[in-house]
């Protein structure tokens, strides 16, 4: 495996020997964390029982990254450092990635299989789904939605109980499986953010989902120290940074490694990749600049005003559906809450609106606008999103922009963003929204495609940045910043109230 030293008495040490059903491992870039997740891997496979049919100790093991260039260029070189193929053979590539291990050991030969797993695209869960493991393994979990975390949990089951020894317990199962995760600090708007970094969860949340965010006891949480220790004024504002003496992997890194780090990078970068501190590190040009924190988010979370209806605006991405709830009151926009799903269909994610309507606007008027291009129809069945929704009770109305232009579509945020009069907000945002705030402030951002054209880029962030755009442009904000009056819209419907069924009553 290399020459490659861990300290006794680290985190990596014992993240290395722990037994948890589920281990992560958070730290600064450097600290060696996915080459020990690795060296975990070997461990496992090497202590597995022998099985009582042949003698062999089988296991198969997935790593997992969230894109493709990434899984290649990182996480697979690291594995290949691990376990040379010279001495443990060649790792197989092409539409699977895999490497199969099979070497002698002391008690049983090691059977090993570790498939690597790229999560960019909606198939590449599909891969998830359809195989059995000993373990998962994460490589850069932050990256990683809850969801497809909870999914690997129930994969884990190989090797079939033929090959397995009598445990403890008294029954047939494999010595360990569970779930290995690594990576840097997360985005504020990450399940991790509260679950292991202690972060206040967003306001607006049900007692069901703050109990979610609770770190469940029997898992394993191993924080490695910061890089850097941080050298202050009298003011107690950072002006240096000198290595911290207790940063792990030290012995293994080049004497500059993290001097040449801190070159050129913001105090946010420093303190997520380096400070292991949750923080927000903008990537590209943000695409509202004048979007202010501290001015466009309420300090504390907004809650329905009787006597107003409420908008629904909606993004019907498969991967990353999403919707904003808000009201308009006095000329004001209030964005209250936000809903983001994963790998979810409309047929699901409507029924989930539905419930939330229910729930948290109960008699309220609701009126419902949405992406231009819900109408389309699916690949798979003769129904749009914009029917599935109206079928569930709840009709969609295009949002007002020609072509579905993303320039329109964004200068009308922006408008609404600048547009205060008094000194007072016209837009506020709920700190609820907790992930549509992440992206005003910057993650969602221009990056230039092929063309060469500049564009905002398509992920989560953007897909609810889309539904804000709709939001404001049915409130005729795209006509506003032309100097046109609003155009009149259409009735609102009403939620039910103390009603047991999920469907809308037509207003």
């Amino acid at each position: 495996m290399g020459v490659f030293k861990i300290a006794a008495g680290t985190q990596l040490a014992k993240f290395l020997v722990s037994n948890n059903p589920v281990d992560m491992i958070f730290g600064p870039l450097g600290s060696a964390k996915t080459r020990t997740m690795c060296l975990r891997v070997g461990r496992h496979a090497q202590e597995q029982d022998p099985s009582p049919i042949d003698g062999k100790r089988y296991t198969r093991f997935a790593m997992v990254r969230n894109s493709m260039p990434m899984l290649k260029r990182s996480t697979l070189r690291t594995w290949r450092e691990t376990y040379p193929e010279d001495q443990y053979g060649r790792v197989t590539e092409g539409a699977t990635m895999n490497h199969k291990l099979a070497y002698s050991w002391p008690g049983g030969d090691v059977r090993c299989e570790v498939d690597f797993i790229s999560l960019d695209k909606d198939d590449d869960v599909k891969k998830l789904r359809s195989t059995e493991y000993t373990g998962v393994c994460f490589n850069e979990l932050p990256y990683v939605e809850k969801l497809l975390f909870d999914e690997a949990d129930s994969r884990l089951r190989y090797p079939p109980k033929e090959h397995c020894a009598v445990q403890p317990n008294g029954q047939k199962d494999p010595k360990w499986r569970g779930l290995l995760a690594d990576g840097n600090a997360p985005d504020e708007d990450h399940w991790l953010a509260t679950m292991a970094y202690g972060l206040d969860p967003p306001g607006g949340l049900t007692q069901a989902d703050l109990d979610l965010l609770k770190w469940p006891k029997e898992w394993g949480l191993f924080m490695q120290p910061a890089a850097l220790i941080e050298v202050l004024d009298q003011r107690g504002n950072v002006i240096d940074y000198t290595v911290n003496p207790r940063a792990e992997n030290l012995e293994n890194l080049p004497s500059d490694y993290y001097d040449r780090q801190l070159r050129g990078k913001s105090r946010a970068w420093i303190d997520s990749r380096l400070m292991n501190r949750v923080a927000l590190v903008v990537e590209g040009q943000p695409v509202w600049p004048m979007f202010n924190r501290e001015f466009h988010v309420s300090r504390e979370p907004l809650k329905p005003v009787p006597g107003h209806e409420v908008l629904v605006a909606l993004d019907f991405g498969r991967v990353y559906p999403a919707a904003l709830f808000g009201q308009e009151v006095n000329g004001r926009l209030f964005v209250q809450f936000e809903i983001l799903g994963f790998n979810e269909p409309a047929s699901a994610f409507a029924p989930r609106v539905q419930r939330f309507l229910t729930q948290n606007y109960p008699g309220y008027s609701v009126r419902f606008v949405g992406d231009p291009k819900g109408r389309d129809k699916g690949q798979q069945t003769e129904q749009s999103s914009y029917d599935i929704f109206a079928a569930h009770g709840m009709p969609v109305r295009p949002a007002p922009v020609k072509m579905n232009d993303i320039a329109t579509r964004t200068e009308a945020v922006a408008f609404a963003l600048n547009d205060n009069p008094a000194g007072v907000p016209r837009m506020q945002i709920s700190p609820a929204c907790r992930t549509l705030v992440v992206g005003c402030v910057g993650r969602y951002h221009l990056e230039r495609e092929e063309t060469g054209e500049l564009k905002p880029k398509k992920d989560k962030y953007s897909n609810l940045c889309d539904s804000l755009q709709y939001f404001v442009l049915d409130r005729g904000d795209g006509r506003r910043m032309i100097g046109l009056t609003p155009t009149g819209i259409i009735m609102p419907i009403k939620v039910a109230k103390g009603r047991r069924t999920m469907r809308r009553i037509v207003g």
